[in-house]
């Protein structure tokens, strides 16, 4: 019964998806981000089986792309980008830690998080057009696969580094964390990158080391601007690291055809 619990929380805390009420303990906390990647396993089956339903392959292509970006968006309420929003205006103030976590903070909306926004969007949805015009049906798994392995990575990155404010949301999610939580969310990991390396070994390593060498740029870049990370980072990693993979998957695509 736990596992549901755990499962259930999991999906509330990260996904729009109806889940069963009940009152959360220390215990559902603590293990919900077991089933962190899960909420990415069903966006990206859906990103899959709706690009093989006739009734949308056959749509023009602009449409499939606009249609498979929304998957995500519709699944998650957005919660990942308004994270990316909130640390993209903190990066662009150039102020000092304190007041960029005050900025994370926040509720109104600069004008550099709606550029950062409007730049992630286009970028996301050219990629997705260039897979599904160019990649073939494995491209697209790959596609699909970048939503679990993107959350799994986050899931680590956010028990394993130090937190920038003791009193963030994401303290309070991964205080208790311990590292069986760790090692589950690795062995997550090792499956989808194996399943994507059995499936198109040129294209998943290319998008996996794509995220992998933004894993660096991520650790270096929220100890440096924000003495840790936060739940905001945390969001601003999934985006990003997402979009980086659909990139070079596009790139890999055109470059394969």
């Amino acid at each position: 019964m736990n596992i549901f619990r755990w499962l259930s929380v999991s999906f509330s805390l990260y996904s729009k998806i109806p889940m069963p009420h009940f009152e959360w303990n220390e215990d559902d906390m603590r293990h919900s981000l077991i089933f962190f990647p899960f909420v990415g396993l069903v966006i990206g089956a859906l990103t899959y089986f709706i690009n093989i339903i006739p009734a949308v392959s056959g749509l023009p292509l602009f449409v499939r792309s606009i249609i498979t970006l929304l998957i995500p968006l519709i699944i998650t309420g957005g919660f990942h980008l308004d994270g990316y929003m909130d640390t993209t205006d903190a990066l662009k103030s150039y102020r000092p830690v304190e007041e960029k976590l005050r900025i994370l903070k926040d509720p109104h909306i600069g004008a550099f998080a709606v550029i950062g926004l409007a730049t992630v969007l286009l970028i996301m949805c050219a990629s997705m057009g260039v897979i599904l015009e160019y990649g073939d049906g494995r491209k697209i798994i790959l596609l699909a696969m970048i939503y679990p392995v993107s959350r799994a990575l986050s899931g680590i990155l956010a028990i394993s580094l130090k937190k920038a404010k003791a009193d963030g949301m994401l303290a309070g999610e991964t205080e208790s964390a311990g590292a069986g939580i760790v090692i589950t969310l690795t062995v997550q990991l090792a499956a989808f990158i194996a399943f994507m390396v059995c499936l198109d070994l040129i294209a998943a390593a290319a998008a996996v080391c794509g995220i992998l060498l933004f894993v660096i740029f991520y650790i270096n870049m929220t100890k440096k601007q924000f003495g840790g990370v936060t739940g905001d980072t945390a969001g601003y990693f999934v985006t990003v690291s997402e979009l980086t993979a659909c990139l070079i998957l596009a790139v890999v695509s055109l470059l394969s055809a």
